[in-house]
């Protein structure tokens, strides 16, 4: 059957002939109303995106001039027939995406063609069975995605090849029961990332996925109709390395988790484990007796407020995952069993969270400690509370209550290589940094925690520093001086400044940071650009935008070197003469600018980009000058004018006397 498929109009022509071409060929015709494949793409084009328009057909002469393709995404296109060899001339396609079309008929062959495909997206297209969909010339496939469509079987999976398949996923289909005979095939498919998310799982044939050996499997959203022990004596003799078995916010309340439901994990070979959404019941030592193989466990919101303080077995547990609970002391996470732990996360903590004791020393090997929005209340801070903690790297206690530092506070933690205290307000009294012995720390984000800034010491010890925020503290008269602070982090790299109530920069402030690469001060109440302060630094990007500034005097910014850029969006520029140089600087140098779409102007052009303003500056001051002289000549002509008339009137004058004279000497 041959279909004719209206010719492309001139306004498509016209936009395709515009669009640019990156060096690996690809173009992008997403959403522009297309009817057909434009003539004017190159045969050259390795990837299309042609997504968003219509194609309500697909036949073999469709894409017949584009025998290039590598990718092509025909997301949304209204399509609903694929006829026989329609791939036929791309032979070098590996990814075909089909998202969102309303499929009603594709042909047994309509995927010959292509050597290697590799990845075959059919998500949301209303299928109902596997064996619609031709397995003919599947062989490589990588990736198959069947997601949120009307499967309710698994049913004639045993058609695909799966050697090569890393990703298959079902999610949000119908599925609910799942029999051995189904996923025998997948048995040949190792290190696989298999999906079931969001299917109403009511039955599992025991040791169906016996043999198996999955990356991950993902179970999550399917106990709403049943228990999980049914979905475990299923998974017996499965080897994966992730598995997921948690709900979702949306659904509906699972039945609790028991440790006899359990049980069937003693039979399953698993390193990562999520239970996240889920009750318990019964939490018990008896909940972990078969997890003691696990490297890593997901908590998340498990409405749990301690953990047995008798767990044996979970020697090799490296990450714990406790967010969004409900514990009111850091030592009823019982760390003490878990001594391999190197990762731990409190953070969401639902509950006001004491830390006042060193309950976490027996985690000597701990190196990412995450206990960021959870009303953490910690007195004295933090000597005791990290004792024994000396391999940390990573430290979080962002957004929470009010930390008081005495001493040395990270005396305990010298290793430390990011330590962040964002929206947590901070005192300290004592005369050193509080941050001197922390030699190795690479990132510290003090943003909005009411830091002294006037404290010369605050950065001692940071010689390794390269990142930093004050972003939100205030500076002493809102200035940034020529500070002895920023010698003693003399490789920082990145700089935040924003939102700190600055007015002015001082000409040196900046000078000991020859390795800054990105400042930030917007937000600011800055009124004028000062580039001394950065002339000193190469390659560097400037952000000043949403401050106040009017007129950027253009010698000023020339001080800054040719490679910088700078972002200047959001300030009331002025768009008049007075700004003429730096107005003709800026669109002689948009290749320095950054958000050039959004820096507009004030007055008396307000939201005109910048980039579109045209000024008459140097007519407008020639007629001002002729109006000036024209003044200036009237004027002169006029007093020359009055000055004869006062010469004829004194000179007429004197001859009336004369004859005045005469006459009386006649009488």
């Amino acid at each position: 059957m041959e279909l004719v498929l209206p010719k492309v109009t001139t306004l498509e022509l016209s936009f395709i002939s515009k669009l640019p071409a990156a060096q690996d060929k690809t173009y992008d015709c997403s959403g522009q109303g297309l009817l057909s494949i434009p003539d004017s793409l190159p045969p050259s084009t390795t990837g299309l995106d042609f997504s968003f328009n219509t194609l309500p057909f697909i036949h073999n002469s469709t894409f017949i001039k584009l025998k290039e393709l590598i990718d092509l995404d025909l997301t949304r296109c209204q399509i609903n027939w694929i006829y026989e060899d329609a791939f036929q001339y791309q032979i070098k396609l590996e990814t075909l995406v089909l998202i969102g079309n309303q499929f009603m008929f594709i042909a047994d062959n309509a995927f010959s063609g292509p050597v290697k495909l590799k990845h075959l997206f059919l998500t949301q297209t209303a299928l109902s069975t596997l064996r619609f969909v031709p397995s003919e010339n599947l062989n490589w496939l990588e990736t198959l995605d069947f997601g949120d469509n009307d499967i309710y079987s698994l049913q004639f999976l045993s058609s695909f090849t799966t050697r090569n398949l890393k990703n298959l996923d079902f999610q949000l289909n119908g599925i609910q029961k799942i029999h051995a005979t189904d996923v025998e095939v997948l048995k040949h498919a190792l290190g696989l990332n298999l999906n079931f998310k969001g299917n109403d799982i009511i039955f599992i044939e025991p040791g169906a996925f016996d043999s198996c050996q999955f990356n991950s499997l993902d179970f999550s959203g399917c106990l709403d109709e049943a228990d999980l022990s049914v979905i475990l004596l299923g998974l017996k003799g499965l080897s994966t390395r992730v598995l997921k078995l948690g709900t979702y916010e949306d659904t509906p309340e699972p039945t609790d988790i028991t440790p006899t439901s359990l049980q069937g994990l003693c039979d399953i070979t698993v390193e990562e484990l999520s239970f996240q959404l889920l009750h318990f019941k019964d939490f018990s030592n008896t909940t972990f007796k078969c997890l003691t193989r696990l490297r890593k466990l997901d908590l998340t919101r498990c409405h749990i407020s301690f953990l047995p303080s008798n767990i044996q077995g979970m020697d090799s547990l490296t990450h714990l995952i406790l967010n969004e609970n409900n514990f009111r002391n850091v030592c009823l996470t019982s760390a003490q069993n878990f001594p391999a732990l190197t990762h731990l996360s409190l953070k969401g903590n639902s509950k006001m969270l004491q830390f006042h004791q060193g309950c976490l020393q027996a985690l000597s090997k701990l190196e990412h400690l995450d206990m960021s929005h959870s009303f953490l209340q910690t007195g004295s801070c933090c000597g005791i509370q990290l004792k024994g903690l000396g391999s940390l790297l990573h430290l979080n206690m962002s957004y929470n209550s009010k930390i008081s530092m005495q001493g040395l506070p990270f005396s305990e933690t010298p290793n430390l290589l990011l330590l962040d205290l964002t929206q947590t307000p901070i005192t300290y009294s004592a005369s050193r940094g509080p941050f001197h012995n922390l030699h190795q720390l690479q990132t510290l984000n003090l943003s909005h925690t009411y830091t002294n800034t006037s404290n010369v010491y605050l950065l001692e010890g940071l010689q390794s520093l390269r990142v930093l925020s004050l972003q939100g503290n205030s500076f002493q008269s809102g200035i940034i001086q020529d500070s002895e602070m920023f010698k003693c982090v003399p490789k920082l790299e990145i700089l935040i400044l924003s939102e700190c109530q600055l007015t002015a920069i001082a000409d040196k402030a900046f000078e000991p940071l020859r390795e800054l690469k990105y400042v930030d001060v917007s937000k600011n109440n800055l009124f004028k650009f000062n580039g001394r302060a950065f002339a000193v630094l190469k390659d560097i990007q400037l952000n000043f935008a949403r401050n106040n500034i009017e007129i950027i005097a253009v010698e000023q910014i020339n001080l800054m070197e040719p490679s910088s850029k700078i972002r200047l969006s959001y300030n009331p520029l002025l768009c008049n003469c007075s700004n003429l140089h730096f107005i003709t600087w800026y669109q002689q140098n948009m290749d320095k600018i950054l958000d050039p779409e959004e820096t507009v102007c004030g007055s008396p052009l307000p939201g005109t980009r910048v980039a579109d303003v045209h000024l008459s500056c140097g007519n407008h001051l020639l007629l001002i000058i002729l109006l000036v002289l024209s003044a200036v000549l009237i004027s002169t002509l006029a007093a020359v004018a009055g000055k004869k008339c006062c010469i004829q009137s004194v000179h007429a004058g004197s001859c009336s006397y004369q004859r005045l004279e005469t006459y009386q000497q006649l009488s």
